[in-house]
């Protein structure tokens, strides 16, 4: 009888030589063992909280920003923190089921947060006027972005990059090419980390300027529907699609296509229908 997937992936990871008496150290034991993502977490709070507090000391009677939106970004802080500097980072390594659940942690844990936390708006504000208003100027000054702003292409765009990057980095040859390198792999999860803010962020503004809620439904829908079939591509696969992980039981990989299909699927369902209250509401106001 084959033993329980998560059981086998488990067994799997606590298997290999660096458990037998190689000295390695063991995963359980590695906390922030990645010095450049300390540095950039710690560098990212300290910003947010100087553009804090100088909102604040412009109108202390009140939260320029909401108090769920502060707790958002500390939320998408703490989700980064565990994704890349926890013992899931060096497990990930060894298990592909791990290392797809660091992506989600990023994609569908960190991002969302992020995109509702409308840190931007705090971080500008850490910046002097000075440099706010070039800041401004310089991205008003790239092609196109003033007029997608307003754009319902802006969403079908971003539906695109987030597809495409999930994509490809979950092509074999790409998959291997990160792991067998530091910097590829830093590289790969900013991008799943840019591609589903920039994602989320479109969604959870629906109704305001660019996308509607109906359409809103229809980009979740369809981005969820290619994640299943991604998901399925690898849960049923007849063999190993990654090389980095050639010594594991296949059911450590369909272990990874499992967390991406269920977990994923409850994040794309609550946004439909949280795009579907909104729509629904706007439908209301419009009949009174």
């Amino acid at each position: 009888m084959r033993r329980p997937l998560l059981l086998s992936a488990f067994a799997t990871g606590t298997a290999t030589p660096a458990f037998a008496g190689s000295g390695e150290a063991s995963p359980w034991g590695q906390w922030f063992d990645d010095p450049l993502v300390e540095v950039l977490l710690a560098v990212l709070v300290l910003w947010y909280l100087v553009g804090l507090v100088r909102m604040l000391a412009r109108e202390p009677q009140k939260w320029p920003v909401s108090r769920p939106r502060v707790a958002a970004f500390f939320g998408a802080v703490l989700m980064l923190g565990v994704a890349l500097l926890s013992p899931i980072d060096a497990f990930a390594e060894r298990l592909f089921s791990v290392h797809m659940l660091q992506h989600l942690l990023l994609m569908l844990g960190a991002a969302p947060l992020l995109a509702v936390s409308d840190a931007h708006l705090v971080l500008l504000r850490a910046l002097p006027l000075g440099g706010r208003r070039r800041l401004g100027r310089a991205i008003a000054g790239i092609p196109g972005v003033r007029q997608a702003a307003h754009k319902e292409a802006a969403a079908w765009l971003a539906a695109a990059i987030f597809i495409g990057t999930l994509w490809f980095w979950h092509i074999p040859a790409a998959y291997d090419w990160a792991l067998g390198s530091p910097l590829v792999h830093s590289g790969e999860h900013l991008m799943l980390l840019a591609a589903a803010s920039f994602f989320w962020r479109v969604i959870v503004t629906s109704g305001n300027r660019r996308l509607s809620p109906g359409m809103a439904v229809l980009l979740v829908s369809l981005v969820g529907i290619q994640g299943a079939f991604l998901s399925a591509l690898i849960m049923f696969a007849p063999y190993g699609l990654y090389g980095a992980y050639a010594g594991n039981p296949l059911d450590d990989q369909v272990l990874a296509g499992v967390l991406m299909c269920i977990p994923a699927s409850f994040v794309y369902l609550g946004s439909t229908i949280w795009a579907l209250s909104r729509m629904l509401g706007n439908g209301r106001t419009h009949a009174r």
